[in-house]
């Protein structure tokens, strides 16, 4: 534990450093401000548009950022070498790669946090009381953030940035797109259906922690369907962690 300790708070001041992160943050602040101006025109749904707008922004930027620092993590280390001297201390590459996890993850969480901040006091400015349902938008959203970490560091122990950045987006798209695809090939039926249910249990599916149109509608939200989403999450990261410290042991180091 000491050495996953060690190896997320240097991670952490990686992060914390790292220019493109304060750039991305800087676009994101400013999206979220605008939305004061595009709530003003939007013709009696300020509010409506604020949290929509809001939410969203808040969610991409941070996937932007958990895609582009994390398909370089492990890829920075392995191609400057210095991973070669991390893994000849008492380190192994299971405590390696759980603590860049743990280190990015609570990167994304303080910029997340940083982005929250803004947008609950718009909103608080707007409509005078605290979005508790936005929170647990948010809240649910960091946990497919954190597959996203799990999945660019996995990428990167056996890519280069941008391939690991483009297969990012693609199980970005589909992850969101599964629910749909399913829907229509249940209706429809034939042998493509069993390829579809394949893909559907393989893939990560997004959609369980979106809850942005239900907070913006105010309609109900299920705490067994969140709780079911959390442990699904959890579950898809350990597994998502274990194959990156598979395929790191792959590597001739």
């Amino acid at each position: 534990m000491r050495n996953i300790a060690i190896i997320a708070k240097n991670t952490l001041k990686e992060v914390i450093r790292d220019k493109i992160l304060y750039s991305i943050l800087g676009f994101a602040l400013l999206f979220i401000l605008s939305t004061l101006f595009l709530g003003s025109i939007s013709l009696g749904e300020d509010l409506k548009v604020i949290r929509d707008l809001g939410l969203a922004g808040i969610y991409i930027f941070s996937l932007i950022i958990a895609i582009f620092m994390g398909t370089s993590l492990i890829y920075k280390e392995i191609d400057k070498r210095t991973l070669f001297i991390t893994l000849s201390k008492p380190v192994s590459r299971s405590e390696f790669i759980i603590g860049k996890f743990f280190g990015l993850f609570v990167g994304l969480i303080i910029t997340v946090l940083l982005m929250s901040i803004i947008y609950f006091l718009i909103v608080a400015f707007k409509g005078g009381v605290f979005d508790w349902r936005g929170l647990i938008s948010i809240s649910l959203s960091l946990i497919e953030i954190a597959i996203f970490i799990s999945l660019s560091i996995l990428f990167s122990t056996f890519s280069k940035p941008l391939a690991s950045t483009i297969y990012s987006v693609l199980i970005l798209y589909i992850g969101h797109s599964l629910n749909m695809v399913m829907s229509h090939f249940e209706k429809s039926g034939g042998i493509s259906l069993y390829a579809v249910k394949f893909v559907y249990y393989i893939f990560p599916n997004l959609e369980k922690f979106n809850l942005r149109n239900l907070v913006i509608y105010d309609a109900a939200i299920s705490g067994v369907e969140i709780t079911l989403s959390v442990l699904y999450g959890v579950i898809y990261c350990i597994v998502l962690l274990l194959l990156a410290i598979w395929s790191l042991r792959k590597q001739e180091l």
